[in-house]
């Protein structure tokens, strides 16, 4: 087996025996993560003049070892690659002194953050390993994200003078009702819909599954998850965002990168918009009815019901992502570098599931194939 690695300006292959030693299984899963990973593509090289800069497609693979060893600070990074041979050497440097000073791991990690980079990995390995395959249920839900830094501040409310008391009088044009945002969602494209989307750090409000309120400052994380518990596409925005917002982006950008059948969603996602989007990419939509919306009762039936217990992917998915992954530990600031180091960690978490779920995917099982 085999294991590519780069070194400065050189490509080079070395076996999956290092120093006369077998790897180690961190090692070998590593090894197998950046085999499937066609990192390359992903990392621009700029002609430039002066001192060579730090080899950014190491510094891409360290990231990803952060992630797949639970690491939230890049100074201990540094120090597990500095400590650990095996672990400098699959990123591509062969001794501890070429390693990069912590200054240029920070700023790399902006770089990336800035190009969205890791949404870009997570997206095209989605693509590429899913191709043909058939998935039956996409759970979404939303989950929320700690941050330790300020929430913006909310701007005051111009205040309207008061109208004149009583009826207004014959003749008068009714007031125009404010178009809301997923009324709006319905004639935009992608991008638009994720530009009017807020993302600024602020105060977050949810009844949790245990029927308790929550309260926190930061983010939110929307995701949408396979029956394996692959995260097939994800948007971070604003804590204080309702979850139906983001509801129709994620079934558009879903939608691109897989084919399936079924979209579970709670009865926060009991709006008309949504279920009329989702039948529009050819989907079945099952959404638990909100109580509230209606005087009539309604249920769902009993196979609905049935394949609504499916959505369980998605309180598991959220949950391995902060156990395993730290994602509501993070020490960084900002939108773009939280959503950075939650993209490293879903293309880790997509990894491991595509893993153990190999049968499944023909593209997996060719990778194993080659390497083996």
């Amino acid at each position: 087996m085999k294991v590519s690695t780069f070194s400065g300006f050189t490509q080079e292959k070395i076996e999956f025996i290092l120093n006369g030693r077998e790897l180690s299984d961190r090692g070998k899963e590593l090894s197998l993560f950046f085999e499937m990973l066609s990192l390359t593509q992903f990392i621009s090289f700029p002609a430039s003049t002066g001192r060579p800069r730090s080899s950014r497609l190491s510094m891409l693979k360290a990231f990803i070892v952060k992630s797949a060893m639970n690491i939230t600070e890049n100074k201990q990074l540094r120090e597990v690659l500095s400590g650990n041979s095996e672990l400098h050497r699959i990123c591509g440097w062969t001794e501890s002194t070429e390693i990069p000073s912590l200054p240029t791991f920070s700023r790399v990690f902006r770089e990336f953050a800035e190009m969205k980079t890791a949404a870009t990995i997570h997206k095209t390995l989605i693509e590429t390993a899913l191709g043909e395959s058939l998935i039956g249920h996409i759970s979404r839900d939303a989950s929320s994200i700690t941050a330790r830094e300020k929430p913006l501040k909310k701007k005051n409310k111009i205040k309207k003078k008061p109208g004149k008391r009583g009826r207004p009088p014959k003749g008068t044009p009714p007031k125009k009702k404010e178009i809301r945002r997923v009324e709006k969602q319905i004639h935009w494209n992608l991008d638009e819909m994720i530009k009017d989307i807020p993302t600024a750090c602020n105060y977050g409000h949810k009844i949790g599954s245990d029927g308790n309120p929550l309260h926190w400052r930061g983010y939110k994380l929307h995701a949408d998850w396979s029956d394996e518990g692959l995260p097939i596409s994800y948007l971070v925005t604003s804590a204080s965002l309702h979850d139906s917002q983001v509801s129709i982006p994620l079934t558009v950008m879903s939608s691109k990168r897989a084919t399936y059948l079924y979209e579970l969603m709670d009865a926060g996602y009991d709006v008309p918009e949504i279920e009329k989007i989702s039948k529009k990419y050819d989907h079945i939509p099952i959404i638990k009815p909100n109580k509230r919306r209606s005087k009539t009762p309604r249920e769902l039936n009993p196979v609905q019901k049935r394949r609504y217990r499916e959505r369980v992917t998605a309180e598991r998915g959220f949950a391995a992502l902060k156990d395993d992954f730290r994602i509501d530990k993070s020490r960084f600031r900002g939108q773009e570098k939280i959503a950075s180091h939650i993209g490293f960690s879903m293309i880790v978490l997509t990894l491991r599931k595509l893993l153990q779920y190999a049968e499944k995917f023909p593209f997996v099982k060719e990778k194993l194939e080659d390497v083996a």
